[in-house]
């Protein structure tokens, strides 16, 4: 049990280093994400929901994946439905009208009328598939 326990803890640590560097990579590269997160409103309520989906991405989504699929995908608003469906049973700490939120900033913002914004090629690099 005992030996469990140190395997146990040693894999936390070795999760959670990785996970601190990624982050130091992330701020090395000097990342605007208010710049690669866009946002097409222009009014302040527009605005201040693209600052809530945005958080909420950043705060949930990329604790299972790194943000870079999110930003390159180009759905259409039932094509993200259809992905944050198939993501329901994973995120259990949203309510519906948070991801709603963030279906339509996706929509609004990533949707194939505009190309994906530029990434340095180190995180271009990291991901190969959603």
């Amino acid at each position: 049990m005992a030996r469990m326990l140190k395997v146990g803890a040693l894999t936390s640590l070795l999760l959670i280093g990785a996970l601190c560097a990624a982050a130091r990579g992330a701020q090395a590269q000097d990342l605007d994400m208010k710049k690669i997160f866009r946002c097409s409103a222009t009014d302040k309520s527009g605005i201040d929901s693209c600052d809530r989906a945005r958080t909420m991405i950043l705060d949930n989504c990329t604790s299972c994946h790194a943000f870079v699929p999110i930003v390159l995908q180009q759905f259409d608003q039932a094509g993200w439905k259809g992905l944050f469906d198939r993501h329901r049973g994973r995120t259990p700490q949203l309510d519906d009208q948070q991801l709603a939120t963030i279906e339509t900033y996706l929509a609004a913002n990533f949707n194939g009328q505009r190309p994906p914004p530029d990434l340095p090629p180190d995180l271009l690099k990291q991901w190969t598939a959603y």
